[in-house]
């Protein structure tokens, strides 16, 4: 029996809108705690010898699978598996495994479990979402080690039909195998915006959300019709014709809609009474810098440089570094280019990097703290890179989760050093560096009129500020309702980093997530923010949405939603001034209230 009309919010990670009957992927995370089984001590080598057999074969299906996804999506589909090949490679978790065979006496199949989950459980608690998907990739390759150590090999998803899928995990490599002939769209209860397989989805435009609820998984049947609302993340569960109606002219008018912001790619970001906010991307790897210039936008306003530091053998040394920034900035020209200074902590597995475990790594030795105070020596090595690097382009380099003066000081006076260094030893390097922080911490926002005069610039990590400032885990389902951007506290902490800004002539970056929604942007339009720095794929939607509004109404709004006592009403208010501007854009959308 088919369920009532029900609407459930999810998480939007890929565009647009399908609809379509229900086709159920139980089960589907592959990885699953195989049979307990012992070895002989004489048989140890062979096992190890087994292993490293199964390691070849699916570094083969993944090269295979590899050149498959380039020919059928694009280079950023296919350069996700590049990471997968990485981690067949990487010696830290081969040791791991040939310790549970060697010492543990386990069957191959059991020392990947354990070496696996021991590492995938760390990724999984980390704070920043984006490390904490690769959970998901480890998996993902150690299903395909456990194929190769049973020899199986397993096909995608097979549909004969049009459907949509419900399941309560996709991993990259079956979402890299669907068929969008047949595949309209799919709901996941696990993933994020940051995941491979997000990233897969977006790249074969099929509309996708992620979080839905577990039960969904097991009640939803071949009978029933969806409707994926990847703008919004609704997931719409047997609509009435009126609803499904709405949605089907909805998706005609927003594919009309992609395709003139495609168009726009030239056009300015600035308001109809004519002040220009620069538009930036946020990137995280060096794969994805063709999206900078498909996309238009006029820099990079978040470069992460945590990637060159993790799955890997050792640390990258100031060479490799330079070669990677100087790639980076040539690439760029003369648009300014943000790095980000690496940015781990506790929460980190990698013992090369992190010295010591922490109880409450979230609110430990992370950031800057780490690199001041336990591996200044990986932080001078990257701070030199960086400096030899500026004169090949317009760099920026910003250090994260300062909570002091003192940080901002010590951080240039090191950077001094490093120059005097520099220039002893006759090498090429930019005697000003444009240094900035990520006010992502309530005492950062604060202190900011006292930071304010030692830096070039402020970029405001949402996502953390919001955080913290609330006191709550933001992947904790529990208190996710406490997670809004436009709460008045965060509305004021935003406006106390402006106002020391001005009055010392520097300017002001959004890169979290609140930049990106176009609900949120005439809030940070009227409280003064120069620069928004969203992902590539958001570009186009935010640059309509600037040259929608006219900044004198955004800052009436604004002063009317500081006096607000809560999310709700700030949101209404900045949700209002969008549908009058820009109502193709608030009807894409359609924002989700509290």
């Amino acid at each position: 029996m088919k369920t009532a009309m029900k609407t459930i919010q999810a998480i939007a990670v890929s565009p647009g809108i399908a609809i379509g009957r229900v086709m159920q992927v139980r089960g589907n995370s592959r990885f699953q705690e195989p049979e307990l089984v012992r070895i002989l001590p004489e048989d140890a080598e062979k096992e190890v010898g087994r292993f490293h057999t199964a390691i070849a074969n699916a570094k083969s299906q993944l090269a295979e699978l590899q050149k498959e996804v380039r020919q059928k999506l694009n280079t950023t589909g296919a350069d996700i598996f590049e990471a997968h090949l990485l981690l067949l490679e990487d010696k830290t978790l081969t040791a791991e495994v040939e310790k549970g065979i060697r010492s543990g006496l386990y069957a191959s199949e059991y020392a990947v479990f354990l070496a696996v989950e021991k590492f995938a459980a760390v990724f999984g608690a980390m704070k920043d979402e984006y490390l904490r998907e690769r959970a998901t990739d480890i998996r993902d390759v150690a299903s395909r080690i456990m194929d190769c150590l049973g020899n199986i090999r397993r096909e995608g998803i097979s549909i004969e039909d049009r459907r949509i899928i419900i399941a309560n995990n996709l991993t990259p490599s079956e979402t890299a195998k669907l068929n969008p002939k047949n595949v309209l769209g799919f709901a996941s209860e696990t993933g994020s915006i940051t995941s491979h397989t997000a990233i897969i989805a977006r790249s074969m435009q099929l509309p996708a959300v992620v979080g839905i609820p577990a039960e969904l998984t097991e009640t939803l049947t071949a009978d029933d019709k969806v409707i994926i609302d990847g703008y919004s993340g609704k997931l719409i569960i047997n609509p009435d014709e009126r609803t499904e109606e709405a949605y089907r002219l909805r998706s005609r008018a927003a594919g009309k809609l992609l395709s003139q912001l495609a168009q726009e790619k030239s056009l300015r970001s600035e308001t109809t009474d004519g002040f220009c906010c620069q538009l930036a991307v946020n990137l995280d790897s060096m794969e994805k810098l063709d999206e900078v210039e498909r996309s238009g936008a006029d820099g990079i306003g978040l470069f992460r440089t945590e990637f060159l530091f993790m799955n890997r053998n050792g640390l990258p040394d100031e060479e490799e570094q330079l070669g990677i920034y100087k790639k980076l900035l040539v690439a760029n020209g003369d648009a300014p280019v943000i790095v980000r200074t690496l940015d781990v902590g506790g929460d980190k597995f990698d013992s090369v990097i992190y010295r010591n475990n922490e109880q409450n790594p979230f609110l430990g030795l992370r950031g800057i703290r780490l690199c001041l105070h336990e591996r200044q020596d990986l932080f001078r090595t990257q701070l030199r890179a960086l400096l030899r690097a500026g004169v090949s382009g317009n760099l920026y380099v910003m250090i994260p989760m300062v909570s002091s003066v003192r940080e901002v000081v010590t951080t240039k006076e090191l950077i001094a050093e490093l120059q005097e260094e520099l220039k002893a030893e006759g090498r090429e390097f930019i005697s000003h560096l444009n240094f900035g922080i990520m006010v992502e911490t309530p005492a950062a926002a604060v202190m900011a009129d006292r930071i304010a005069p030692l830096v070039d610039f402020f970029s405001i990590g949402t996502n953390d500020l919001l955080q913290y400032t609330m006191a709550i885990d933001r992947s904790n389902e529990r208190v996710a309702y406490l997670y809004r951007p436009s709460h008045p506290a965060i509305l004021e902490l935003i406006r106390m980093t402006v106002e020391a800004a001005r009055k010392n002539n520097i300017f002001v970056s959004v890169c979290g997530q609140m930049a990106a929604d176009p609900f949120l942007v005439p809030l940070l339009l009227g409280l003064g923010v120069d620069e928004l720095s969203v992902p590539p794929s958001a570009v186009p939607i935010i640059r309509r949405t600037i040259r929608s509004l006219a900044l004198s109404e955004a800052e009436e709004m604004t002063r009317q939603a500081l006096l607000c006592s809560n999310a709700s009403d700030s949101l209404e208010l900045s949700s209002r001034l969008l549908q009058k501007s820009a109502p193709e854009i608030a009807g894409m959308q359609m924002a989700v209230t509290e």
